[in-house]
């Protein structure tokens, strides 16, 4: 009796949240401005143990739209 492996098709994840790094390659900015934009309140991020901090994809979106000039 053999065992068969079950295989099946991967789907991309859609992140809800991002990294620091990611955060700032998204943004196209400095760790800086992301620690002001943090401080100001501009954007919602989630933080554990003082040092992982989680930026919300959805509150950097919201920022780039109020700041967009038409």
């Amino acid at each position: 009796m053999g065992r068969s492996k079950n295989t099946g098709k991967v789907e991309p994840v859609n992140k809800l949240w991002l990294s620091a790094k990611e955060a700032m390659a998204y943004l196209g900015c400095s760790d800086k401005l992301l620690e002001k934009l943090r401080n100001d309140a501009e954007i919602s991020f989630s933080q554990y143990n003082k040092r992982t901090i989680w930026y919300e994809l959805r509150s950097l979106d919201r920022f780039i739209e109020r700041n967009r000039v038409v």
